[in-house]
């Protein structure tokens, strides 16, 4: 069998280099550039990783420029039997698609049917929930509704942040495919259809949108700041007309506050953090970093029980 593959960040690294061990014919590799603001670059290591297997492969190569290079190969009467999209941010049109002879398959790190779409681990743990799933499924002109023909259930634990339960991830995709990859050379593999009635979405992320409010309660505040902490953009207050990330925290037990100020400090913990007060309940900011500047506990960044964050 011969493949096309469509890849982007780590999950496409590491697809490469799994289909690689696992003596697979590749006939092209389409890369796609991270963008500036990622912390995390691996376009390049999959460039040296398609040139060391001798893949012939293009970087950001637009619609147009990819139609030609998969016709030039099938006019050479090399059948493109799958097209397999890993990590590839952009919707694959329809019309590059169909020219898959076997099928189109991707992988998506959500429990579909719900948050087909945009950065689901980010939101998972934004949203609390408890597993996710690492599924391959048939691509279509539609956005992660195809048939699902393999899948792994990831649970998530209350530590967990984007870091770890990537991680996780990653480990059951290597797994799937290593037991796909087979069925895929076979060509007998089944497919489950979603059920579209109980689909969500969700939508693209920018760095803007980690901006913390703090009237929501300290678990949403948690959650935010484990599901943007680096490499991603994080989650950011303000201080002294700053910005300033915060890259962990824990939820902080408190008496009960009858005069309640969200984002204000009330204790500085020495060697740790600050503790801020949240809509309801508190959090124990730990690791932060004014914009520009080094990263620190927080008890070195503010001193002072009078400080309210976000002003």
């Amino acid at each position: 069998m011969q493949y096309v593959l469509f890849v982007g960040s780590k999950v496409g690294y590491e697809a490469v280099v799994g289909m690689a061990e696992l003596k697979c014919d590749i006939l092209h590799v389409f890369i796609e550039q991270e963008h500036d603001h990622e912390h995390l670059q691996f376009y390049e290591k999959t460039v040296r990783e398609c040139q060391q297997s001798q893949y012939d492969y293009s970087l950001n190569a637009g619609n147009e420029e990819i139609i030609s290079v998969l016709d030039n190969k099938l006019s050479l009467h090399k059948p493109i039997d799958y097209i397999m999209s890993f990590g590839y941010r952009r919707l694959i049109p329809e019309r590059i698609i169909k020219k898959a002879a076997i099928a189109a398959l991707g992988v998506h790190f959500s429990p579909l049917p719900r948050y087909r779409g945009f950065a689901p681990l980010n939101w998972v743990l934004i949203n609390g929930e408890h597993e996710t799933a690492v599924n391959l499924f048939c691509l279509d002109k539609e956005i992660d509704n195809g048939d699902i023909v393999d899948r792994e259930f990831v649970t998530i634990d209350y530590l967990d942040d984007i870091n770890t339960l990537y991680e996780k991830c990653l480990c059951e995709f290597r797994k799937l495919m290593y037991r796909f990859i087979p069925k895929l050379e076979s060509g007998k593999f089944e497919a489950e259809k979603q059920d579209s009635s109980k689909a969500t979405y969700a939508c693209a992320r920018s760095p803007e949108d980690g901006i913390i409010n703090w009237n929501r309660g300290s678990r949403e505040i948690y959650n935010l700041v484990r599901a943007l902490t680096y490499p991603f953009p994080g989650a950011y207050t303000y201080f002294d007309d700053q910005k300033l990330y915060i890259w962990s925290c824990e939820e902080y037990d408190i008496p009960k506050y009858e005069g309640l100020i969200p984002g204000k400090v009330i204790k500085i913990v020495k060697g740790t953090g600050i503790v801020v007060l949240c809509g309801t309940g508190a959090v124990l900011l730990k690791e932060g970093q004014i914009e520009g500047n080094e990263r620190k506990t927080l008890d070195r960044i503010i001193a002072s029980v009078r400080i309210t964050l976000g002003n």
